[in-house]
């Protein structure tokens, strides 16, 4: 998605660095920070919120907060409103 304001809320006290969100993120939004071993959320406008990384979190250091107003479709069903 371009131009969204998509977030993710990430508590980093309460993080173990068991790597699952960075795993369960197929779209590569989360990467890895070897030295801190703390995820990293780089790509949050490519965002497919699938929420696994949220759901895997056993800790619930992770919100996933999609911004749907703001994202903007490329497609248009004007055609059907008449």
């Amino acid at each position: 998605m371009i131009n969204t304001r998509h977030k993710i809320e990430y508590n980093p006290e309460n993080c173990v660095g068991c790597k699952l969100c960075y795993k369960a993120c197929f779209v590569g939004v989360i990467t890895w920070d070897a030295e801190n071993k703390k995820p990293v959320f780089s790509y949050v406008e490519d965002c497919e919120h699938c929420c696994y990384c949220q759901i895997v979190c056993k800790k619930g250091c992770i919100k996933v907060c999609p911004d749907f107003d703001s994202q903007s479709f490329r497609q248009s069903f004007d055609v059907y409103n008449r």
